[in-house]
């Protein structure tokens, strides 16, 4: 098969799909003019977005950010080692819902790779409360007492380390 004079082509397990290159099409336009993305694609496609994504489309659009759209920007701004940024969307999550124990679990992982220890050290102790609040162990996902004595032995004895750097 020939190749159109001046026409990259991609290898076809390296070229995106039509559903990813229709999501990306949303998120072009949308970063330009976000009434016009839901215009053309439908809100539907905004629930397709990856979280991190569908956070600053809310944000575009003028919606007040949720404690799981920070939570979201945060972490992936963690899995892209952009600490000090996942920090303060951490901490935005927590100010939105100061139970939120994932949250509080991130920022203090945050914070250690900051170096900040002293701050990372007060997150961990305030993430061993949560865990005691037991109408919030269930709503937040640790789903029994058990699960809860196990995951608070660890973050102390995490706890613990920390303490002597």
């Amino acid at each position: 098969m020939e190749k159109a004079e001046g026409v990259q082509s991609q290898p076809e397990e390296t070229q995106p799909d039509l559903y990813s290159r229709h999501i990306q099409s949303f998120v072009n336009l949308a970063e330009k003019d976000f009434s016009k993305a839901l215009e053309q694609f439908g809100f539907s496609v905004w629930h397709s977005l990856s979280p991190k994504d569908a956070a600053v489309c809310r944000e575009k659009a003028g919606l007040k950010l949720e404690y799981f759209d920070y939570y979201n920007r945060g972490t992936a701004a963690a899995m892209e080692n952009k600490w000090a940024e996942a920090v303060a969307d951490l901490r935005a999550a927590l100010k939105a819902d100061p139970d939120f124990a994932p949250a509080a679990f991130n920022l203090a992982l945050c914070l250690e790779k900051l170096e900040r220890f002293d701050e990372a050290r007060e997150v961990w102790r305030n993430y061993l409360q949560m865990l005691d609040r037991v109408q919030e162990r269930i709503k937040r996902g640790v789903a029994s007492d058990a699960e809860a004595a196990l995951e608070k032995a660890r973050v102390q004895q995490h706890l613990d380390l920390l303490g002597k750097n």
